[in-house]
């Protein structure tokens, strides 16, 4: 099981060509973005209320899905 917080996961998504991309992209470029986070409300909660999100919040939602199903390989 992998221990990575869900940056290190966005990461990963850089460079799709869908909105889960996007978010990545959004994701890297914000240098405030907790790095370290692991948990859904925090980060669900960041992304809207202090991020500048063009996404909606259910693409967050499926990326961090993936991102639990990802951790546990």
């Amino acid at each position: 099981m992998k221990d990575h917080s869900f940056y290190q996961f966005a990461l990963t998504a850089r460079g799709r060509k869908d909105e889960k991309g996007e978010l990545a992209e959004e994701i890297f470029d914000d240098l405030s973005f907790p790095r370290q986070e692991k948990d859904f409300h925090i980060l669900s909660d960041y992304i809207e209320m202090q991020g500048n999100y063009t996404v909606s919040m259910s693409v967050f939602d499926s990326l961090y899905e993936e991102y639990t199903e990802w951790l546990k390989f």
